[in-house]
C-alpha cells in the first residue's frame, strides 16, 4: 500500500512547485492581450483534441487544428466527429465568456456546457430520462443513479460545488495555501459529477469543461488531460468507488485524481511561465 499523497516526496515537491508557479504568475507584469489570446487558442485546440480523443474521436491533433483554424475537415472522418470537435471548442470559448460575466456554476450553466458538447443535437442540455451505464451493457463498470434521482442529485451537487468554490477562493488568499485540500476538492467535484452521469451522452467532455471552469474561476490555469493519459484518468475515476468500499481514509477516494490534477496544473503553470518569461517581475 502506498503512502498518503502528502507523505510522498514526489507530491511534496510538486506542491512546492505549484506554490512557486502560482506566486510567479500572480506577480507577472501586465501581459500582452495578443499573447494571452494565442496561449488560450493553442490550449483550446489541444484540449479539444484530447478530450474528444479520450471518448473515441479519431481526429488527429493536426486535423483538429486544421478544422478549428481553417474550417477544413477530412473526408475520412464522420460528421458526428466533426460536430464533436466544433462543439467542444465552442464550449471551451464559452468558459472565458462566462468567466468575464462571473457566471455561477449552477445547473443552467452545466446544461449550457452540455448543449455545446452535443452541438445542439437532440437531448442537448437535458437530463437523461433513461438509465445509463459507465462501460457498456456487456461490461458495466459503474451504474449511475436512476434518472428520476438526477434533478435532486444535481441540485445538491451544484449547491455544494458553489459553496466549496467560495471556500477554495478563500484558501487561495491565505499566505500559505493548502494545495492538497484544494486539489482533493477539485478531484471530488469532478468525480461526483461523473458518478451522477446526468446526461445520456457527453458526460465526460462536459465534466472536463466544468472542471476547467472551476480552475479558471479560482484564478488557476486550465489543464489538458491528454489522450495518452486516459487509462490513468479512468483509473482515478474508478478508484473513488474502490476506496469507498475498502478504505477508512477519506482522502484515499480522491487521491489518484488529485495527483493527476496537481501534476497537470503544474505543467500548465510551467508552460505559462515559459511563454511569458519576459514578464516575470
Amino acid at each position: 500500500m502506498s503512502a498518503p499523497m502528502d507523505k510522498q516526496e514526489k507530491y511534496q515537491a510538486l506542491v512546492k512547485k505549484q506554490e512557486k508557479n502560482f506566486r510567479a504568475i500572480r506577480s507577472m507584469r501586465s501581459l500582452p492581450h495578443d499573447g494571452v489570446e494565442y496561449f488560450r487558442r493553442e490550449f483550446a485546440i489541444s484540449s479539444t483534441h484530447n478530450s474528444n480523443a479520450i471518448e473515441g474521436n479519431t481526429f488527429t491533433y493536426d486535423e483538429t487544428k486544421l478544422l478549428l483554424e481553417k474550417g477544413i475537415t477530412s473526408n475520412a472522418r464522420s460528421f458526428r466527429e466533426h460536430a464533436d470537435i466544433v462543439g467542444y471548442k465552442k464550449g471551451f470559448d464559452f468558459l472565458y465568456d462566462s468567466l468575464r460575466a462571473d457566471v455561477r456554476m449552477d445547473e443552467g450553466f452545466i446544461k449550457k456546457l452540455h448543449s455545446f458538447v452535443l452541438n445542439n443535437e437532440e437531448g442537448a442540455g437535458q437530463y437523461r430520462t433513461v438509465q445509463n451505464y459507465i462501460g457498456d451493457l456487456t461490461k458495466v463498470v459503474y451504474t449511475p443513479c436512476p434518472p428520476a434521482q438526477v434533478p435532486e442529485k444535481m441540485a445538491e451537487y451544484t449547491a455544494g460545488l458553489q459553496k466549496e468554490s467560495v471556500l477554495n477562493k478563500e484558501l487561495l488568499q491565505e499566505e500559505s495555501v493548502d494545495w492538497l485540500k484544494i486539489f482533493h476538492s477539485l478531484a471530488a467535484h469532478h468525480i461526483e459529477f461523473e458518478r451522477i452521469h446526468p446526461f445520456l451522452d457527453g458526460n465526460g467532455r462536459t465534466g472536463r469543461l466544468l472542471l476547467t471552469y472551476e480552475l479558471l474561476s479560482l484564478g488557476l490555469l486550465p489543464i489538458d488531460i491528454r489522450y495518452e493519459e486516459r487509462k490513468r484518468y479512468y483509473a482515478a475515476l474508478a478508484a473513488y468507488g474502490d476506496k469507498e468500499k475498502y478504505s477508512t481514509r477519506t482522502e484515499s477516494k480522491t487521491e489518484k485524481m488529485a495527483k493527476l490534477l496537481l501534476e497537470k496544473e503544474v505543467s500548465s503553470g510551467d508552460l505559462w511561465i515559459k511563454t511569458f518569461a519576459d514578464y516575470l517581475s
